[in-house]
């Protein structure tokens, strides 16, 4: 069976989640290939698009959150008559029996192959952020994976038939599921996603390291080598890492994990069992994965501007009934989650139609 998966990057989640169902799916009898659409759709402007995205997000929220809710509201595939023959020739060169999308532009595009080849080729998104919007959604979509029983709700109010939705949460890499590593006192990891952003960080680190507590914090600084070089080998209770592999080994040690809600953090959060700290969520789908994170009781999100963010942290961790009980709502989470990939649901409708 060959599979391919289609993402982009826009910030790292979508292609970290690709990464991820190719982990899973591999265990399997199968070819998956992942495939960055943007390189070939748009091969001379895919670096322009990315660029663009990395200054909104870093620097213009208000600008980013503006068009955000603007594509939320409509589901456009533009230049699709341009770009129809790359997306004919990568589908061609491939030969896919499923395409999975992480990243709503693909669906869009290859809805709109399925519609005017009338193929049989299945597809099947997986919607990366708790919020699912207008955007995600397209005629040709024959399975949509969602994170949580909100989004498959949201799906449902879109006139979205429940049999065709999955909960299955946001992938995550094996290591986040089997590797067991025994939680360390006082231990905190600070991570921005991708892009190593996180509001308020020289405040939150100053002030956390120079309490009489004995806190050993890990800051995982992703591709901002400007925060790397600042805390690099600054402080003996501080370990500064770059991007890296390896974020399991450091979040499951964690008794608490500060950072921005991005969708995959959420979920590489809720299967380490790690309460998550959120400060000032302000991009749209953030705001909707800090929601999630209070409604479930989680972790803990700080919407004012003026709360005393390191003394809220060192009252939560000397509050081990608090994280506990947040440990054990994280794994209720996980529970209950449908055991289903992409290859079960084939195979499933492969059965139903024999």
């Amino acid at each position: 069976m060959n599979i391919l998966i289609l993402t982009a990057k826009y910030g790292m989640g979508h292609y970290s989640a690709s990464i991820s169902l190719k982990q899973e799916l591999e265990k399997e009898d199968t070819n998956v290939e992942i495939v960055d659409f943007f390189e070939i759709v748009f091969p001379v402007l895919k670096n322009i698009f990315y660029n663009m995205f990395n200054i909104l997000v870093s620097k213009c929220g208000s600008i980013y959150n503006f068009f955000y809710k603007f594509t939320a509201n409509t589901n456009v595939t533009p230049f699709k008559t341009a770009t129809r023959k790359r997306v004919e020739k990568l589908i061609k060169d491939k030969n896919p029996d499923i395409i999975i999308s992480t990243f709503p532009v693909c669906s869009s595009y290859i809805s709109d192959y399925k519609k005017n080849k009338e193929t049989d080729i299945k597809l099947y998104t997986y919607i990366t952020d708790v919020n699912a919007n207008k955007e995600w959604l397209t005629d040709e979509t024959d399975t949509y994976f969602v994170s949580s029983r909100e989004t498959e709700k949201q799906l449902q109010n879109f006139d979205i038939p429940k049999e065709k939705i999955k909960i299955v949460g946001i992938p995550v890499k094996e290591e986040f599921k089997i590797k067991e590593i025994d939680k360390e006192k006082n231990e905190i990891v600070i991570m921005g996603g991708g892009l190593g952003i996180v509001p308020g960080i020289d405040k939150i680190l100053n002030e956390l390291l120079e309490k009489e507590e004995s806190y050993h914090i890990t800051l995982i600084a992703g591709k901002n080598k400007k925060l790397y070089k600042k805390y690099h080998n600054k402080h003996e209770n501080l370990t500064v890492l770059g991007y890296t592999e390896d974020v399991y080994k450091y979040m499951k040690k964690a008794n608490l994990v500060i950072t921005k809600p991005g969708g995959i953090t959420l979920f590489e959060a809720i299967y380490s069992k790690t309460p998550i700290y959120v400060i000032h969520p302000f991009l749209s789908q953030e705001i909707g994965n800090a929601t999630f994170i209070e409604t479930y009781e989680i972790g803990e999100v700080v919407w004012e501007k003026n709360r005393k963010v390191s003394e809220d942290i060192m009252l939560l961790l000397k509050t081990p009934s608090r994280l506990e009980k947040m440990r054990h709502n994280m794994q209720a989470i996980r529970n209950n989650l449908e055991k289903i990939n992409a290859i079960d649901v084939y195979n499933q409708r492969s059965t139903s139609v024999c």
